[in-house]
């Protein structure tokens, strides 16, 4: 068998022991942060659609937020005008995962628009429970934060 043969044979037994997936340095997935995006990718199919209110008051659900009503209006209002601003919707996809210790959740959310992205901010926050470990289920996280702007050099940083 030629050199080059060894090599094939060898990539083809490591494909098949990892299961068909090369491996390339890629973390495990966070289930946490799956729940989480499962959240909002709901939020913005219902922003997508026209349907700001409805989405905000589901996906704030339990949240402070809700109780600021004036500055939620503002929100649910500036949302409406996206199509408006930047075209009509045509996409999303999420750009940005990040756990900062074990109860804070940040995410970032690219919403491609026809004429213009726009990012979308989303932090969700859980209330740690003195002297216990965090617990595993993922219905305790809340929205304590959500935001978007046009500022896409920050999404290089």
């Amino acid at each position: 068998m030629s050199w080059n043969r060894h090599i094939v044979v060898w990539v083809l037994v490591v494909v098949l022991l990892s299961g068909g997936r090369v491996s390339q340095g890629q973390e495990p997935a966070d289930p946490v942060i799956e729940a989480i995006n499962s959240r909002v990718t709901q939020f913005l199919e219902g922003v997508s659609m026209g349907q700001a209110q409805t989405a905000y008051q589901e996906f704030l659900a339990g949240s402070q937020l809700l109780k600021q009503t004036e500055a939620l209006k503002a929100l649910v209002d500036k949302t409406n005008q996206l199509e408006t601003k930047y075209g009509r919707y045509q996409a999303f996809e999420q750009v940005a995962a990040k756990r900062v210790g074990a109860d804070l959740v940040l995410l970032r959310y690219l919403y491609k628009c026809e004429n213009f992205p726009v990012v979308w901010y989303f932090t969700f926050y859980r209330t740690p429970k003195r002297g216990d470990p965090p617990p595993e289920d993922n219905n305790n996280w809340r929205v304590i934060s959500v935001r978007f702007d046009t500022r896409l050099e920050l999404l290089g940083l």
